[in-house]
Formats: C-alpha cells, structure tokens, sequence
C-alpha cells in the first residue's frame, strides 16, 4: 500500500538524499557538482516544509516536493522504480501542479512526463519545464 505524509523536519537528510539523487546523475563536472551540492543543499533548506514522503507500507520509499505549483521532485527509490508508483503519485497530485521541473539530460523522467501527457514548454541546457497538454 501506497501513502504519502507531509514531511517533518528529521526528514530534512533524506529530501537532500533524493533531490542529489535525482540531479547529480545529471550534472558534467566536478566544480558544477559542488556548486549543484550547495545549491540543493539551500533550497532543502530553506523549502523542505514543501516537501512529502512516500511510504510503501511503514518503509519511507520516495518523495516529492511541490513548490510554487511546480514539480521539483518526484523521487522514489530504485528498488520501487517502474512498479507505477511514480505514475499513482503524478495521477494524485496532478491538480496541484501546473509544471515539472527536471534536468535535460534525465532522459528517463522527460521520457515519464511525455508519456503522462506532458510536452516541453521550455527547455535549456540544464533544465527542462514541462506542462500538461
């Protein structure tokens, strides 16, 4: 079973942990990684109250943060990956969001929104903003 909880200020390491996850993969150089480091480290920081876990019975599995009526991560950890979680959370959250922010290069997770329904409403050489059709 699925649930989803409003984040609490312990799980602060463990938003970084996903939000690093799903960026570093992403990021070229070694000085753009600690600039990347330091800036995800602020914004958990700063925006982690935006934050909620995703449980898969009473184990923490993932999470999502909703900021400004954006996406900025839907997150859930390999071993749960491509079981249709992240497609159930994207389903319950739709309404409360009017873009997805990702990295360019994260061709998997452009590839998710696509196929969800989402098209590219601007893209650059890191980030990719899409929205739904």
């Amino acid at each position: 079973m699925i649930r989803v909880s409003k984040v609490k200020s312990w799980d602060k390491l463990l938003l970084l942990d996903y939000k690093l996850k799903s960026v570093l993969p992403y990021v070229n150089l070694n000085q753009e990684k600690l600039q990347v480091i330091m800036d995800v480290n602020n914004y958990i920081k700063d925006n982690y109250m935006k934050g909620y876990i995703i449980w898969s019975n009473f184990k923490k599995i993932g999470a999502y943060i909703i900021d400004n009526q954006e996406l900025d991560l839907l997150y859930v950890e390999e071993k749960y990956q491509n079981k249709g979680i992240e497609a159930k959370i994207l389903k319950k959250i739709k309404k409360k969001i009017k873009r997805v922010k990702i990295r360019t290069r994260n061709k998997q997770a452009k590839d998710f929104y696509i196929n969800k329904g989402y098209k590219i409403d601007y893209e650059d050489k890191d980030i990719v903003y899409l929205k739904e059709e």
